[in-house]
C-alpha cells in the first residue's frame, strides 16, 4: 500500500515557524493582561467609577483574545496531514481575524458607553487610588505591547502582531479614561465621554489595520513577489522555461507552486534533479516554507510529433487498447490520425466498436488540433498462447515459398532463422518469424515497406492463415582477423 508523507522535508520547511516561542510570548502576554484587568476592575468597583470598570472590561477582552490566539496557535502548529496538505497555518490567521472582531466590539462598546454617559450626565468619582490603578495598568500594558509586537515581527506571527495592536488600543482606552478623569477634576463634565468616543474611532482604525494584515492571507493573495521567484528559478541550470507561478499564505510561511519545463532529452532522474534544485533554492527564501514543482518536457510546438504519439498511446492504454501502428498526416495545417488499435479478442463487435468510439472522442478532446481520427480494429491478446513447432516438411515448403517471393524483392537477401509454430487446435493459425538482410543505407520507409510486402504476400499464400513477422538487419561485416 502506498504511504503518503505529508511533512517531506524536500517539499516543506516548517522549521522557520517557532510555534513554541509564539505560544510562550502569548501566554506571558495573557497573564500580564489579566493582571491589568484585575487592577482596573478593583479600582473601578471600589470607587464606583464606571469608566474605569469599562476600561477593565476592555483589558479583559485582551486576555480573552490571548486565549483565542493560543487556541488558534495550537491548531496552527500541527503538521500537514491528508485533510490539510498545506498545513494548519491559516488557523492562526483566523485567530488574528477574531482579534480584529474583538477590536470592533470594543470600539462599539466604548461608543455606546460614551453616548449613555452624555445622555445621563453621570460623573464618576476621582481619587488617588483610581489614578494610581490606571497608571499602573497603563505601564503594564505598554510594556506588554512593546514586548509582544517586537516578538511578533521577529517570528513573523500574525496573531502576536494583531494582539499587540489590540493591547496598544487598550492603552489608548486607559489614557482616555485617565484624561477624562483629569478634565472632570477641572469641572469639564462632558470631557470623559467625548474623549472616549474619539478613542473608539482609533480602536476601530486599528481593527481595520489588522484586517488588512489577515484578509490577503484568507483570499490567497500572492505572498511572494513573482519577480523574486523568477530570479531564483531562472538561475537554475537546466530550466528551459517556467509558467503558472503562484504563491499564497501568510508572511513567513508562504506556499509556492509553479510549472517547470526542461529539455525533453533529459532522463527522468536528470529532470527530477533540476526540479529538486529549484525547490531547494526557493525554500532558502525566508518567506517560503512549501514548494510544489510541476515538471514538464518542453514542447517545440503544439503539434510536436513525439508529444502527439505519446498522447495517442496514453489515451489508448487508459481505454484498455493497444496501438499497433499510428500515422499522423498534416495537410494545410490540419492534422489527421490513422491508427491500428488492438482490442480484447473476447469482446464482441458492438462492445469493441463502442470502446474504440470512446477512444476516438478522448483523442479529439486531448488533441483538438486533430480534424479527423480513423481507427482500424485488430485483435490484441495478452494471453500466453500454447503453440507447437511445425513439421520439417511444412517448414521446408514455407522456406521455398519465401524464396519465390524474394525473387521479386531482390533487395531482401539471405533469409535465415526461420521459425514456424502453429496453434495445436485443428486448422490452427501459423506463426512465422524470419530474418533477412538489407543494405544498411536503405531508408527506413523503404525497409518497412519491403518487410510489410513480404509479410503480407507470405500470409496470403499460406493455408491456414498465418501471422508473419519479418526482422531486417544489415549484413554482417567480414571479419578482419
Amino acid at each position: 500500500m502506498t504511504r503518503f508523507d505529508w511533512t517531506d522535508a524536500g517539499y516543506f520547511n516548517t522549521e522557520k515557524r517557532d510555534i513554541g516561542g509564539i505560544r510562550r510570548v502569548l501566554a506571558i502576554t495573557m497573564l500580564l493582561n489579566f493582571a491589568a484587568t484585575a487592577i482596573k476592575l478593583a479600582a473601578g468597583i471600589s470607587t464606583g467609577a464606571l469608566s474605569v470598570v469599562a476600561d477593565g472590561l476592555d483589558s479583559l477582552f485582551d486576555g480573552v483574545s490571548n486565549v483565542i490566539g493560543l487556541a488558534g496557535l495550537y491548531i496552527a502548529g500541527k503538521p500537514p496531514d491528508a485533510e490539510h496538505p498545506y498545513g494548519h497555518r491559516k488557523f492562526e490567521t483566523v485567530a488574528a481575524l477574531s482579534i480584529a472582531v474583538l477590536l470592533f466590539l470594543t470600539a462599539w462598546q466604548l461608543l455606546v458607553s460614551a453616548w449613555e454617559r452624555l445622555a445621563t450626565g453621570t460623573i464618576p468619582e476621582v481619587n488617588l487610588w483610581t489614578l494610581a490603578a490606571l497608571l499602573a495598568s497603563i505601564a503594564i500594558q505598554a510594556g506588554t505591547s512593546f514586548y509582544e509586537l517586537r516578538a511578533g515581527r521577529r517570528m513573523n506571527s500574525e496573531v502576536l502582531i494583531a494582539d499587540a495592536l489590540h493591547t496598544r488600543a487598550s492603552i489608548l482606552v486607559s489614557l482616555s479614561v485617565l484624561g477624562g478623569l483629569g478634565l472632570l477634576a477641572l469641572g469639564i463634565d462632558q470631557a470623559d465621554a467625548l474623549l472616549a468616543g474619539v478613542v473608539a474611532l482609533v480602536i476601530a482604525k486599528i481593527g481595520v489595520d489588522v484586517l488588512r494584515e489577515t484578509l490577503p492571507v484568507l483570499v490567497d493573495q500572492a505572498a511572494v513577489d513573482p519577480q523574486e521567484i523568477a530570479r531564483v528559478v531562472g538561475d537554475v541550470k537546466g530550466v528551459e522555461s517556467f509558467h503558472r507561478v503562484r504563491s499564497r499564505g501568510a508572511r513567513g510561511s508562504a506556499a509556492v507552486d509553479l510549472h517547470l519545463q526542461v529539455a525533453p532529452d533529459n532522463s527522468l532522474q536528470e529532470a527530477n534533479a533540476i526540479a529538486d534544485e529549484v525547490r531547494r533554492r526557493l525554500l532558502e527564501l525566508d518567506e517560503v516554507t512549501d514548494v510544489t514543482v510541476h515538471l514538464e518536457a518542453q514542447r517545440a510546438s503544439p503539434s510536436d510529433a513525439a508529444d502527439l504519439f505519446a498522447t495517442l498511446r496514453h489515451a489508448a492504454a487508459e481505454h484498455g487498447l493497444v496501438v499497433h501502428e499510428a500515422w499522423v498526416h498534416s495537410m494545410g495545417g490540419v492534422l489527421t490520425a490513422e491508427l491500428h488499435v488492438g482490442v480484447d479478442p473476447q469482446m464482441n463487435l458492438g462492445d469493441a466498436h463502442a470502446l474504440v468510439d470512446r477512444f476516438e472522442r478522448a483523442v479529439r478532446d486531448r488533441l483538438p488540433q486533430f480534424n479527423y481520427v480513423h481507427t482500424h480494429i485488430e485483435l490484441a491478446s495478452t494471453d500466453v498462447q500454447e503453440v507447437d513447432l511445425a513439421s520439417e516438411t511444412l517448414k521446408e515448403n514455407i522456406r521455398q515459398e519465401i524464396d519465390r517471393i524474394l525473387a521479386d524483392l531482390p533487395a531482401l537477401r539471405n533469409p535465415h532463422n526461420l521459425v514456424v509454430r502453429r496453434d495445436p487446435a485443428e486448422n490452427g493459425n501459423l506463426f512465422i518469424s524470419l530474418e533477412c538482410t538489407l543494405a544498411p543505407e536503405t531508408p527506413m520507409t523503404e525497409a518497412h515497406e519491403l518487410a510489410t510486402t513480404l509479410e503480407r504476400e507470405l500470409s496470403r499464400r499460406l493455408e491456414p492463415a498465418a501471422e508473419v513477422s519479418v526482422h531486417l538487419e544489415p549484413p554482417e561485416k567480414p571479419s578482419t582477423n
